[in-house]
């Protein structure tokens, strides 16, 4: 039985995720967890083999998640899910520890095996060809988060590309998206992590 701690900060994919282990037999769910915040304490808590975790949730993400665990001496291996994989995370989670790196839409019977051979001592880096995080914008999107980089607000950055300020939303709305972050100022943060942009 392969103990599972599963942290997500969107409800539908805890529950579709516990229901999928739990239909599978062979798993126990110690619980789900909102962040990963919530999931290092529930971690310490209920010693799961097996965190299944999104990588980036508000307050604390994925890479947080880790580092508490390696801090607290949890034997927990830590599986990450990504909605939007880049080449450039995979490495770091494989740097940083983690057991595997995974897309969030991949095949169930896939994931259940790839959790028992994580329980087992397995790391499984799929090494598939994802995406290179700064193929993901454009030429215009990068102009707009540089100078956001720098401090800018929308309309000296509209002032400064010869663009509306509606332009320069639409471009920061883009990025947002494509970053998965709710704000500029965490879009420039996880910009400057994914490499980017570079100090």
């Amino acid at each position: 039985m392969v103990k599972v701690l599963i942290a997500d900060d969107h409800p539908m994919v805890r529950e579709g995720l516990e229901a999928m282990l739990a239909s599978e037999g062979g798993f126990e769910i110690a619980g789900t967890a909102v962040d990963g915040e919530d999931a290092a304490v529930k971690a310490a808590k209920f010693d799961p083999d097996v965190v299944l975790s999104d990588i980036r949730m508000p307050r604390a993400g994925g890479f947080e998640l880790l580092a508490k665990l390696k801090e607290r001496g949890s034997r927990a291996k830590v599986v990450f899910l990504a909605g939007m994989p880049l080449a450039e995370e995979e490495a770091r989670a494989e740097r940083e520890g983690a057991s595997a790196y995974l897309p969030k839409d991949i095949d169930q019977d896939r994931l259940s095996s790839i959790i028992r051979d994580v329980a087992s001592g397995a790391l499984l880096f799929a090494k598939e060809e994802f995406q290179a995080a700064p193929s993901l914008l454009t030429a215009r999107e990068m102009d707009v988060l540089r100078l956001a980089a720098k401090g800018l607000q929308r309309d000296k950055i509209a002032a400064e590309l010869g663009i509306g300020p509606e332009s320069v939303k639409t471009h920061l709305k883009g990025i947002m998206g494509k970053l998965d972050c709710p704000n500029a100022t965490s879009a420039v943060s996880r910009a400057y992590s994914l490499g980017i942009l570079r100090a």
